[in-house]
């Protein structure tokens, strides 16, 4: 049974986050996008990736150490989004509360039965309603998201975890 800190599991969380979002490669997936679009894409996949920790951590962990994990996982976020995210330093502040919009939303689709395919389909709704994608790209954005979105191994790196201070 893994024992880790808090910052040591958010550390493995964003481990695994980062590499989808690394493999994020969108010509790869056919899809010819703006800079400006391919940000809003990375900004979405990235919703999607913690969407999908905060439910493993939510479904694994004990309320405290659920909070602590999360809270620290959304600051190594922070800490890397022009860094290593290579967003936008400006996007940041719409960033914080467009997640907490999606986290909601998602949370909503998965508590109605919702499987990954159906969240991610519904991310891909919302990117082609705001332009992000066109309409024939839908699919293709659906794929890069099922490919590219750790759903299992986050909920794997869950199992088991044990909390220590």
């Amino acid at each position: 049974m893994p024992r880790l800190s808090p910052a040591d599991a958010a550390q493995n969380f964003y481990a695994i986050i980062s590499r989808a979002l690394s493999g994020a490669a969108l010509e790869d997936y056919g899809l010819s996008v703006s800079p400006a679009q391919g940000d809003q894409i990375l900004r979405e996949l990235l919703s999607l990736c913690l969407f999908w920790a905060w439910s493993a951590l939510d479904a694994g962990l004990a309320d405290k150490n659920r909070d602590r994990v999360w809270a620290t996982l959304v600051q190594r976020v922070n800490d890397a989004w022009a860094s290593e995210l290579a967003l936008p330093p400006q996007d940041l502040g719409s960033y914080v509360a467009e997640l907490s919009q999606r986290r909601r939303l998602y949370d909503s689709l998965a508590r109605e039965g919702g499987n990954p395919l159906a969240i991610a389909t519904e991310a891909a709704g919302f990117m082609e309603a705001e332009s992000i994608v066109e309409p024939e790209d839908r699919l293709k954005i659906l794929a890069l998201m099922v490919d590219l979105v750790p759903v299992d191994e986050l909920g794997a790196a869950v199992e088991e975890l044990e909390i220590i201070d």
